[in-house]
């Protein structure tokens, strides 16, 4: 992967992190701002799973920042593209369709199939 391709790939890392901690810290300020509105409107078990799954929401975006700043990291190390498992190059169709990965298909693959035969 040349230093082109690298940089390409660290702007959509980039762009997609500043994007999720926006929304993330629009949220709290929301939620602060909802529930004063809501608490009269709505029944309490309401606000609660209302509340539940926008932390799931958040908690799934915090996961994706982390990878997000993992594969940052691999850029900047000089393994990204490079898969964890194999240590084959991840095409770049793959990293297109999943920028964060860390695996080639054929890895991620098979991983998909032992966590379905133990579960």
């Amino acid at each position: 992967m040349d230093e082109k391709e690298l940089e390409q790939f660290r702007k959509i890392l980039t762009d997609l992190m500043d994007e999720l901690e926006t929304q993330s810290g629009q949220t709290v300020s929301e939620l602060m701002l909802e529930q004063d509105r809501e608490i009269e409107a709505l029944a309490e078990s309401a606000i609660q799973m209302n509340w539940a799954v926008t932390l799931r929401l958040r908690s799934r975006e915090s996961r994706l920042i982390r990878k997000i700043k993992s594969a940052l990291e691999r850029i900047e190390d000089g393994t990204y593209g490079i898969c964890e498992v194999c240590g084959n190059h991840i095409s770049i169709k793959r990293l297109l369709a999943r920028p964060v990965t860390s695996k080639c298909i054929e890895c991620k693959e098979r991983e998909e199939k032992m966590e379905g035969i133990l579960s």
